[in-house]
């Protein structure tokens, strides 16, 4: 089986079991999960835990002691959520907000369609090998393909905000790594995510939210 070809069911099933909780509940006990890893993983303080509003969960997590930024988030669903990158520097008495924002409505080419069509999938959870995981782990979530850098007032070319994820779930676990400012820490959560995945994807079982956010 081609490689491209493995790792491209590896990408699906790759968010699919790490990233897509199903009910409500199980959405916002992911995000709270979310929030709780952040203290020990970027060794800073709590963040706020999440609340529901008029039916989306939203949060605000202060990055302002490590990059002098706070994130909001808004979901609405696993098909439509912003995040909000709010700079505390003004500019001409108006202050710097960046959105990324995803709405589901809207067309998208269906790569997954066609692969549940093609029914390959089985094949490719047991030809797989740990560099295709390594790769997939990368594209997904440590060094997207396609990515914005900070220029000023972070001037960090290792942090890599990918313009091209629209799972909530994904993005905000993307931006949990792309944030931390312990290199080390970066290093040793690579290794674990390959490996995590590389346990789920065998037997083709979707991680628990603890175990997603457990420290390296």
């Amino acid at each position: 089986m081609d490689k491209q070809l493995i790792r491209a069911y590896l990408w699906q099933a790759v968010i699919r079991l790490g990233f897509c909780p199903g009910s409500a509940k199980d959405q916002q006990g992911w995000l709270f999960q979310y929030g709780q890893s952040i203290k020990d993983f970027w060794e800073t303080s709590y963040p706020k835990p999440p609340r529901l509003e008029n039916g989306r969960i939203t949060a605000v997590i202060d990055c302002t002691d490590i990059l002098h930024l706070s994130m909001i988030y808004q979901v609405d669903s696993a098909y439509k959520f912003n995040v909000r990158f709010q700079y505390p520097f003004t500019l001409n008495n108006k202050q710097l907000i960046w959105i990324h924002d995803v709405d589901g409505k809207f067309f998208c080419f269906p790569s997954q369609l066609f692969l549940i069509r093609d029914g390959l999938e089985k094949v490719a959870l047991k030809k797989f090998e740990i560099d295709d995981v390594e790769a997939v782990i990368d594209g997904l979530l440590l060094h997207p393909k396609a990515h914005q850098h900070i220029e000023s007032p972070i001037n960090d070319h290792d942090i890599r905000i990918g313009g091209g994820l629209d799972n909530p779930f994904l993005f905000l676990f993307h931006l949990r790594y792309q944030f931390c400012p312990i290199s080390v820490k970066k290093q040793k959560e690579k290794e674990r995510l390959t490996i995590l995945f590389s346990d789920a994807l065998r037997i083709n079982r979707p991680i628990a939210a603890n175990r997603l956010m457990a420290q390296p």
